[in-house]
């Protein structure tokens, strides 16, 4: 049902009920009646019933008649209690006085006062001995007594039933038996009604209490606390669990599961039959399920403004589902950070983990949708029944049925075009994904809802917005579904103010969630692009060196990393951004220079009087560590910050990181003709390969860098031009369907996961090693093979490095050395 045909008492009754108190109240503010209402009655089901009855009949706030019901009087004594003047208590309907009534009178409505109440019990139950009426209690038939004539002739309840007790716990002494009856039953009729039951049935301690009463259940608690050993607590005698047993099912104690399946009714919405848990203002029933879409339990939202099924409070705010975020806590099922209930507990739990588990060994890491006929969890594969699939034929899982009522298998059903219905808002006939709307306005409303700080979107925000809407709405809501934290960034946004900038999200924390963040806004064209792993460094460095204790030795180092390392990082920069390789360099020589310097703080020397016996001293330990500081010595030797200072390099091992010719062939032949290998991973290793490209290189290629013709691709960055087959058909599919891309920033031939990023040179690395290529030997080999049979100058254009390096390999190619000698003949044919 729709809230708008609801009438108004059913959807606002606070708001009915301020209105009427105000008609009679004026002095009163709105707000104070309003929480008086929410204070007096906490339940809404109190307030709908509260505010119908001032609707149709405002005078049971002025009339003060004695036939008013309770739920009337308990306001009206919360507003006198608040100052209200002008309603009027009800009167009794026996001695017509201003006071609290609890009773009703025989044969009528009016309602009577404590004293009237006592007057008519007193006369309706004379006493079963001597007829007066002076009612006190009732003896074991029920017959009324009055004080002159207590049952069983006033005899203390308390000895017999220590005698009954002692008899089940012979070990336990009087007086601990003693104190735990007080504890249960502290007044002397109850105690009588402990003993009467124990005595009609002395097994309700040793296993049958689900017979007796809630006391005898209490009763059994308090002498297992005090060491009873034979004392037994029943279990419940519907489902045999050992479980509390606060409910009552026909006339025997039972716990609240069985409470609810024995009020199983067919649910008005859904049909199933189900325990009634809520009802619609008609009062038909709704199961749980339904009943967070009966428009009568909906309140507003004290988040996002909409009316609402209210899933929690925070600080008294009501919040929905979609606003409610579970507090983050370590799962103690998967051991994962994420949201998680019962987190004050010791055994915090996440909401996956908290799905039951289908126990079928095949499927038992499948969620449980339905049960056996025992009630044991089974997945959907396990617990569906089969029938044959109306277009299919064969008889398989029934997963939908069209409308003219055939029933269709997964597979049919995917691609049968009832499966498609229109969107409520823009008609797009689609799976549809909540409420009527298909993914695409799903992630619109969703979005717009996060970023609306105060009901209205403001300017700086919307090329966030729109940014995030480039992707398709399936990967927007399962983007902002994934990680709670994404939300909270995205809300922090919304409510500050100016555009969103670089420096903006820098500002933000958990890093990887505002750097993913980042990676959506400049592929949508909200941020320009920038050099990632120049900025994280520069943060990093700034960070790094303030560990440096002594303060010259600080401003040193500052001094290098910004007029040496970030001067020729900025400018390599401007032609290619800075690989990942690159950036971990920068780190390990900062590391290690820094330990350097933190240990000539501990020796109190400064770094000026640094001396060759202290740096070889520092490096006896770790010889390693002297290729990382060289350059920082070369660089304060040439500045004058410190003396004359020497490191020894040691001399690479060249022949160690080649590969034989023959190897290298077969690599090439078989990226060549195993169709079973990625286009991607055949393109790169064949680069690598033939054309002696670094992989950092080639990742970083994009559609700019590929000229296509009806003759083939011509790349300007790698190899010569034109490629030949079949490395040039593998360029070209790259390029298709780099081109097909939907994005503002650069098209990569090689995309990685993320957006606006291409693949990683460590991932690609981890690609090509399974299919044997060594990237770096492959590299060293194509290069030593090219260099001794061209010139280096046309090395150096064809490969697009520097004429220097091209000599150097140049060198390596012809000097004597008879592996890479015979490597760079292997491959030449031998002339017959």
């Amino acid at each position: 049902m729709d809230a708008s045909a609801l009438p108004r008492y059913a959807i606002d009754p606070e708001g009915v009920i301020a209105e009427a108190v105000a008609a009679v109240e004026p002095a009163m503010p709105p707000e104070l009646i309003r929480s008086v209402v929410k204070g007096t009655f906490p339940r809404g089901t109190q307030r709908r019933k509260l505010a119908e009855l001032l609707q149709r009949d405002l005078t049971w706030l002025t009339q003060g008649r004695s036939e008013s019901p309770t739920i009337v009087e308990r306001l009206i004594r919360a507003l006198r209690e608040q100052g209200a003047v002008h309603v009027q208590q009800p009167r009794c309907g026996s001695c017509g006085q201003a006071r609290r009534l609890v009773g009703v009178l025989p044969d009528s409505t009016s309602r009577i006062c404590n004293t009237c109440e006592g007057r008519r019990r007193h006369k309706a139950n004379p006493c079963a001995v001597c007829g007066r009426h002076e009612f006190m209690t009732r003896d074991r038939d029920g017959q009324p007594r009055c004080r002159a004539h207590p049952p069983d002739d006033g005899a203390d309840p308390m000895e017999g039933l220590c005698r009954i007790i002692q008899q089940t716990c012979p070990d336990l002494p009087v007086e601990t038996v003693a104190e735990a009856v007080r504890a249960v039953a502290p007044v002397m009729a109850r105690q009588r009604k402990l003993l009467w039951a124990l005595e009609d049935r002395p097994d309700l301690l040793t296993g049958q209490g689900a017979h007796g009463s809630v006391k005898v259940l209490h009763l059994i608690a308090a002498l297992q606390e005090r060491g009873a050993v034979n004392v037994v607590a029943p279990p419940c005698p519907y489902c045999g669990r050992d479980v509390p047993l606060p409910r009552t099912r026909d006339g025997l104690r039972c716990c609240t599961e069985c409470r609810s399946a024995a009020r199983s009714e067919p649910c008005a919405r859904c049909g199933r039959d189900r325990p009634v848990m809520g009802r619609t203002h008609d009062g038909l029933p709704l199961c749980h399920a339904c009943r967070h879409h009966n428009p009568v339990v909906h309140q507003v939202c004290g988040q996002c403004g909409e009316r609402r099924y209210i899933r929690a409070r925070k600080d008294g705010r009501p919040l929905c589902q979609r606003c409610h975020q579970y507090p983050t806590a370590t799962c103690s099922e998967c051991g994962e950070q994420r949201p998680c209930l019962h987190i004050s507990t010791d055994a915090p739990i996440c909401v996956p983990c908290t799905r039951k588990r289908c126990p079928v060994p095949s499927a038992s890491a499948a969620s449980a949708t339905t049960r056996s006929v025992d009630g044991e969890p089974l997945c959907s594969s396990c617990g569906a029944t089969p029938r044959p699939c109306a277009q299919y034929g064969r008889t398989l899982r029934i997963h939908g049925i069209t409308p003219n009522g055939d029933e269709l298998c997964p597979t049919c059903w995917r691609h049968h075009p009832a499966r498609k219905r229109p969107c409520s808002e823009c008609g797009t006939a689609t799976h549809l994904h909540h409420y009527g709307l298909c993914p695409g306005c799903a992630a619109r409303a969703r979005l717009r809802d996060i970023l609306s700080a105060g009901g209205r979107m403001r300017p700086g925000i919307e090329p966030v917005f729109n940014a995030l809407l480039r992707q398709p709405g399936t990967n927007v809501l399962y983007w902002l579904n994934r990680r709670p934290a994404r939300l909270s960034v995205l809300r922090t946004l919304a409510a500050g103010s100016g555009p969103i900038t670089h420096d903006t999200l820098d500002r933000l924390r958990p890093d990887k969630v505002v750097d993913n963040l980042r990676m959506h806004l400049v592929a949508g064209g909200a941020l320009p692009a920038r050099d990632e792993q120049l900025a994280t460094l520069e943060r990093w460095l700034a960070a790094r060196t303030t560990q440096v204790r002594d303060p010259q030795s600080r401003k040193v180092l500052q001094a290098y990393i910004t007029w040496h390392l970030l001067c020729r990082l900025r400018r390599f920069s401007r032609r290619r951004p800075v690989s990942q390789a690159q950036a971990h360099g920068v780190r390990a020589y900062v590391t290690q220079v820094v330990r350097l310097l933190t240990w000539l703080h501990t020796q109190n020397i400064a770094l000026s009087a640094c001396t060759q016996d202290l740096l070889d001293t520092w490096l006896d330990d770790y010889p390693a560590r002297g290729p990382r500081v060289h350059g920082f010595l070369a660089w304060t030797n040439r500045h004058g910050h410190t003396r004359q200072l020497a490191v020894e390099l040691p001399t690479p091992a060249f022949t160690g990181q080649l590969i034989a010719q023959d190897t290298r062939w077969q690599l090439v032949n078989r990226l060549l003709h195993d169709d079973g290998i990625p286009v991607p991973d055949k393109a790169a290793g064949l680069l690598a390969l033939l054309f002696a490209q670094n992989l950092s290189r080639i990742v970083a290629l994009t559609t700019e860098h590929v000229e296509v013709t009806p003759r083939g691709t011509a790349p300007t960055r790698a190899g010569p031009s034109p490629n030949p087959p079949p490395l040039d058909d593998h360029i070209r599919t790259l390029h298709a369907q780099a081109m097909t891309t939907d994005s503002a920033g650069e098209r990569w031939l090689l995309p990685g996961r993320f957006p606006a990023q291409h693949l990683s040179r460590s991932q690609l690395v981890r690609r090509l090693h399974p299919l044997g290529v060594r990237p770096r030997m492959a590299r060293n080999t194509a290069l030593v093979e090219l260099a001794s049979e061209l010139p280096a100058v046309m090395v150096s254009r064809l490969l697009g490095i520097h004429h220097n390096t091209a000599d150097s390999w140049k060198r390596i190619g012809g000097q004597d050395n008879a592996y890479a000698a015979d490597v760079a003949s292997r491959h030449q044919p031998t002339t017959p």
